[in-house]
């Protein structure tokens, strides 16, 4: 007991006794019993030696990948607390499917660790009654001892589990510790819970990273331990969110529901914040007279977008530098995770590989220049792509363009040329790319046909500096190429090879990552709240990648800080592609419509500030907020 008292004083075990689940009773084992007979398990049998396959494994770990990055460092830890051998701990989703395991190699050796394996199931009708299987049913931490254990031949072992539950408390798996001692178990499954709260902490600060993350307990020196009480408000002071220790401090105040800050508490949100954003530890009362002490999470002061006060001069302020015209642009990087366009990349590289040409077709702004930039980098290793732009080629000129001021033969004839190159010589070593195919006369197509057969033909590659590969690009199809004509057979016919079609942006898997990497080009200091980017993936791209790309200029240039909100988008049509709408709930009665479009659009007009639009309207800020949550 003095042991546990010194660790909760440390904050390292404080949160294990905060829920009233930490012993397993009698009537617990007794009912497990009761299950395990009732599926026609028998102690003296043996366990059912249930394993999922391993594509189904895989299956199951990529879905809950999530949440593993959070439980792996834990179980290491938890691995490394555990005092003594012969033992592992584990991590298993909410099915009871093992996922990942430490095992000492003792245990390793045992009948228990070959049969605690990724993979392996743990509930109670495979397992019978054990702490795993015991604490999905129930829904809390359970130690299951020696005997305890259904099936005799796992009666030397003691096991403990404990839940992870998320914001919606819904069990998310479980992490289980085993052991063969006997002794100490009350401090070996504190540590367990221990992890499993700090796996559902870290799981709350990811899920509302748009969210500043308020901190209070009753006693100060907790508030940097797991009992710590979370809360996750926006801006605003709306709650966004809430843990299991908050609901639990807060018992008797409604938090399911969208609630102010003012609601929970004796003092205004504005009140506050400035204190809590200058690192401050203050004092507050809830609304049902309890006092607590409160603070803000250190990585989520940066998300505060206006403070409304003047900095103080006498304390230290970060002085941002203005942009620097010179300041070296962001290197670009390509992204195709999109599966038809990583397919296409593939069958494109393998084809100038084999010395064909490729041709991409894609709509405007789809991005056929990047597309060749990139094929560039792939084959080459990062050489640059020389390239025509057709619409500037015209049958005048295209010789001197082309082939350079000694024309036609003197490309082909010549190894070494004195008079200025054109630009089949400048490509030498490196792709060409032509963009705007469409727009070439017949007789400039018919050359460049026979430059791509000469290089296709070994035994005249030597009388000209060859080019590595060809490309091509197109608004138009080949469908619809096929069938103008004034595209001529020679130039359909060279063009065999490889086919790109890059997709439409809303049509598009990886739209994320296209706005997060266009955002890192433009601007590496903000960032997009998920209503915003999921505003954007609705709304309508007819100019694709190029028209995606003015409108985060737009929205950064407006943003009040560095989170580009959604009421920035909604604000105007041209940005979000669409007018106003009422909320569904309020879509279907007349009445209800006109008047959650009036609270938005004077939302909108009010800068965003739900206190004014309250005044103005006459209603509640709850009221307010139901209307405009999901702008």
């Amino acid at each position: 007991m003095n042991n546990n008292a010194t660790l909760a004083k440390k904050g390292e075990i404080a949160s294990a006794t905060l829920l009233n689940d930490s012993t397993t009773d009698v009537s617990a084992i007794e009912n497990s019993w009761a299950r395990c007979r009732e599926v026609g398990l028998a102690p003296s049998g043996k366990p059912i030696d249930a394993v999922t396959s391993d594509i189904d494994l895989s299956i199951i770990q990529e879905k809950n990948q999530k949440i593993r990055q959070f439980v792996l460092p834990e179980l290491q830890l938890l691995y490394n607390q555990i005092a003594g051998t012969n033992f592992m701990v584990a991590y298993a989703d909410t099915s009871g499917v093992v996922l990942d395991a430490y095992l000492d190699e003792e245990f390793k050796r045992s009948d228990a660790g070959k049969a605690v394996i990724p993979g392996s199931i743990w509930t109670e009708d495979n397992r019978g009654t054990n702490a795993l299987g015991l604490c999905l049913f129930s829904g809390k931490s359970q130690i299951v001892a020696g005997k305890d254990h259904y099936f005799r031949k796992l009666g030397n072992l003691s096991c403990f589990a404990a839940p992870i539950y998320g914001q919606n408390d819904e069990i998310l798996g479980v992490i289980d510790a085993t052991s063969d001692a006997a002794s100490r178990q009350q401090h070996t499954l504190a540590l367990v819970k221990l992890a499993s709260k700090n796996v559902e902490n870290r799981l709350f600060i990811e899920q509302f990273s748009d969210s500043l993350i308020l901190v209070f307990h009753a006693r100060h020196e907790y508030l940097s331990t797991t009992s710590a009480a979370l809360l996750a408000v926006d801006e605003h002071g709306f709650i966004d969110g809430a843990n299991i220790n908050a609901k639990i401090m807060l018992n008797g105040l409604n938090l399911y529901n969208k609630q102010h800050f003012g609601d929970i508490f004796s003092v205004p949100f504005s009140a506050i914040i400035n204190r809590l954003n200058s690192g401050e530890i203050i004092r507050i009362q809830d609304a049902m007279g309890s006092a607590v002490f409160m603070s803000m999470k250190e990585n989520t002061a940066k998300k505060i977008v206006s403070l409304l006060t003047k900095p103080s001069f006498n304390k230290s302020v970060e002085i941002q530098e203005p942009p620097n015209i010179n300041k070296k642009p962001t290197k670009p990087n390509f992204i195709a995770e999109d599966p038809i366009l990583k397919r296409h990349l593939l069958s494109a590289e393998n084809a100038l590989t084999h010395g064909l040409p490729v041709f991409i077709e894609g709509k405007r702004g789809s991005g056929k220049r990047s597309t060749m930039s990139e094929l560039s980098r792939r084959f080459l290793n990062n050489k640059t792509c020389l390239e025509i732009d057709c619409n500037q080629i015209t049958s005048e000129n295209y010789e001197s363009i082309l082939f350079g001021s000694s024309g036609k033969i003197g490309y082909f004839e010549s190894e070494t040329q004195s008079h200025p190159m054109g630009k089949f010589s400048l490509a030498s070593g490196r792709l060409i790319s032509f963009l705007n195919i469409e727009g070439l006369p017949q007789i400039v197509q018919n050359e460049i046909a026979q430059v791509i057969e000469a290089h296709q033909e070994t035994d005249t590659r030597n009388k000209f500096a060859p080019i590595n590969g060809f490309l091509f690009s197109s608004k138009t199809s080949m469908q619809d190429l096929q069938v103008n004509t004034n595209i001529s057979d020679a130039f359909l016919e060279c063009l065999i090879g490889a086919q790109v079609q890059l997709p439409m942006l809303e049509d598009r898997t990886d739209f994320d990552k296209i706005v997060t990497e266009l955002l890192r080009q433009l601007s590496p200091s903000h960032s997009l709240s998920k209503a915003a980017m999921d505003s954007l993936k609705v709304r309508p791209w007819p100019g694709n990648i190029r028209q995606l790309k003015k409108v985060l200029r737009v929205l950064i240039a407006n943003a009040e800080g560095q989170v580009i909100r959604n009421a920035i988008i909604q604000t105007d049509q041209n940005l979000s592609g669409s007018e106003i709408m009422p909320c569904e709930c309020c879509s279907q009665s007349s009445v209800r419509k006109e008047s959650c479009l009036l609270v938005k659009k004077t939302w909108l007009e009010t800068g965003k500030n739900v206190s004014l639009v309250a005044r103005r309207l006459g209603l509640s800020r709850t009221t307010v907020y139901k209307h405009i949550k999901n702008m």
